[in-house]
C-alpha cells in the first residue's frame, strides 16, 4: 500500500465494523514525510506525504477487512512546572536560546528528556517531571534566521 494523503484521524473516522489494524511510529519518524511501515498484521505500507506530521489515530488507509491507523509510540520527556507565570517566562526564554524543541500541552511546557535540561531545572529550583510520553504534537525544531 502506498499512502499520499492522510485521511483523517480515529475520533472522526466511521470504521464501518473494520478491525484496526496499528501501524506504530517511533517518535524520530514522525515528521519524516518518506517512510516505509509495517502494520501490525504484518501489511506493508509505504508513506510519500508532502507536509506535515503524523498524530495519534491519523488513518492511512484501507482495505475490505482494515483500517491502518497510527499509533505514536510514546518519547522519554520532561514535564516542566513552573511555579508561575514570571518562572513561565524565565524557563521558556532560557530553553528558547537553547533552540531545543519543546510543546506547550495540558499546562505544561514538555521538552526532549535532556541530561543538560534537568541539571538546569535543578539549578533553578523549576518543578520538573520525567516521563513517558505520545505528545499530541511532535516535537520539531522552529526554522528562523537571526
Amino acid at each position: 500500500m502506498i499512502v499520499k494523503t492522510i485521511l483523517g484521524n480515529i475520533k472522526d473516522y466511521d470504521t464501518k465494523g473494520k478491525m484496526i489494524d496499528n501501524v506504530k511510529v517511533s517518535p524520530d519518524d514522525r515528521l519524516k514525510h518518506i517512510l516505509r511501515l509495517t502494520s501490525d498484521s504484518g501489511v506493508e505500507i509505504g508513506i510519500s506525504l508532502d507536509n506535515g506530521h503524523f498524530h495519534n489515530g491519523d488513518i492511512l488507509g484501507e482495505d475490505d477487512k482494515r483500517v491502518f491507523v497510527i499509533e505514536c509510540l510514546p518519547q522519554s520527556v520532561i514535564l516542566i512546572k513552573p511555579k508561575d507565570m514570571m518562572q513561565m517566562g524565565f524557563v521558556a526564554h532560557s530553553i528558547g536560546n537553547r533552540h531545543m524543541p519543546a510543546v506547550f500541552e495540558d499546562g505544561f511546557m514538555i521538552v526532549e528528556d535532556d541530561y543538560l535540561i534537568i541539571e538546569w531545572l535543578k539549578e533553578n529550583q523549576v518543578s520538573y517531571e520525567k516521563t513517558q510520553k505520545v505528545l499530541r504534537h511532535a516535537l520539531k525544531h522552529a526554522s528562523h534566521h537571526h
